[in-house]
C-alpha cells in the first residue's frame, strides 16, 4: 500500500478554494448526467442540491442524505472530481466501519463553472450484530478524513490501519472480473463480480488508481452477499482504455481482491 496520497489532477497544489455561487434545483439537475436524472425525483434532486451547496468551498463534504430501515443509511459524499477520489471516499467510511452495500457515482459541470465536481451515494451499514444505528457524527468524522487525505495530512496506509479486519472467503466463492464496452466508444465498463466483504470497494478503486485509470462512473449493487460493481472507465487523459492495457487492469483488480482473502487469513 503507497504511503502517500495522489496528487491533484494536474500535478501542482490547487489555490485556496472560493465558495461557488449556489446552482439552483433546476440548474443542479441539468449540470448532472442522465443517468442521474433517471434515478432521482424533483424532491430528492432538492435534497441533494440543498447538500451539494452545503460544501461551502471545502475541500469534500459527506452527509446523510436518507436514513433505512434495518440501521442502514445513504450517505451523500460532494468533492472536487479528481483521480484516486473513489478510493478515498471508501477508505474514509471505512474509519468508521461503514460497508459500502450499493454506491452511484456521478461527475457534474456547476452551471458557474469550474472544476468537474463529484456527487457520489453511498449505501452504508456497519458490519455488527445486531447494527449500531449510523449518525450523523459518522459522516463528520467521514469527512474529516476525506478532508485530511485531499490535503495530504493523511495517508492512505494510516487510514487503512484504522479499518477492522478482513473476513476471508466463503468455501466456493468466485471472483470474477470482466471488461465491456461502453456505449461511448472512449470509455469500458469493468465489471467486478464477487462476495460480499468490509474493504471490497477501497481494494478494488485504489488498484484502479494504481493502473492509472479513472473512474468515470461507477455503480455498485450487493444482494445476499453477492456483489457485482461496474465501473466506467477512461484512461487519465480521457481516452479509451486500449485493449492490451486491459489485461493489465483485470490482474491488478484480482490481485488486489486477492489480496483482501491473504490479508484475512495472516490475520
Amino acid at each position: 500500500m503507497p504511503s502517500s496520497v495522489p496528487p491533484p489532477r494536474h500535478g501542482r497544489a490547487r489555490e485556496p478554494r472560493r465558495p461557488r455561487a449556489l446552482d439552483t434545483p433546476a440548474a443542479f439537475r441539468a449540470s448532472m448526467p442522465a443517468r442521474y436524472r433517471h434515478a432521482f425525483d424533483g424532491v430528492a434532486v432538492r435534497e441533494h442540491a440543498a447538500i451539494v451547496a452545503r460544501r461551502a468551498g471545502a475541500s469534500a463534504h459527506a452527509e446523510i442524505w436518507r436514513r433505512e430501515p434495518q440501521e442502514r443509511a445513504v450517505i451523500c459524499v460532494v468533492a472536487d472530481d479528481r483521480p484516486g477520489l473513489l478510493s478515498f471516499v471508501s477508505a474514509s467510511l471505512a474509519t468508521q466501519r461503514l460497508d459500502v452495500i450499493s454506491a452511484q457515482a456521478y461527475t457534474r459541470t456547476p452551471a458557474e463553472g469550474g472544476d468537474p465536481e463529484a456527487v457520489d451515494f453511498l449505501w452504508v451499514r456497519r458490519g455488527d450484530d445486531p447494527p449500531e444505528p449510523i449518525r450523523s457524527a459518522d459522516a463528520v468524522r467521514v469527512t474529516d478524513v476525506l478532508r485530511g487525505l485531499i490535503a495530504g495530512k493523511l495517508t492512505m496506509e494510516s487510514v487503512r490501519r484504522q479499518g477492522r479486519q478482513l473476513v476471508s472467503a466463503p468455501p466456493g466463492a468466485a471472483t470474477k472480473v470482466s471488461f465491456d464496452e461502453a456505449r461511448n466508444a472512449n470509455l469500458s465498463v469493468l465489471t467486478v463480480t464477487t462476495f460480499d466483504r468490509p474493504g471490497l470497494l477501497l481494494a478494488i478503486t485504489l488498484a484502479l488508481f494504481r493502473a492509472q485509470v479513472q473512474i468515470v462512473a461507477s455503480e455498485v449493487t450487493t444482494e445476499s452477499g453477492q456483489v457485482v460493481d461496474r465501473f466506467t472507465l477512461a484512461e487519465l487523459d480521457g481516452s479509451p482504455v486500449l485493449r492490451h492495457r486491459r489485461g493489465a487492469v483485470q490482474t491488478a483488480v484480482l490481485s488486489a481482491i486477492d489480496a483482501l482473502a491473504d490479508h484475512a487469513h495472516v490475520g
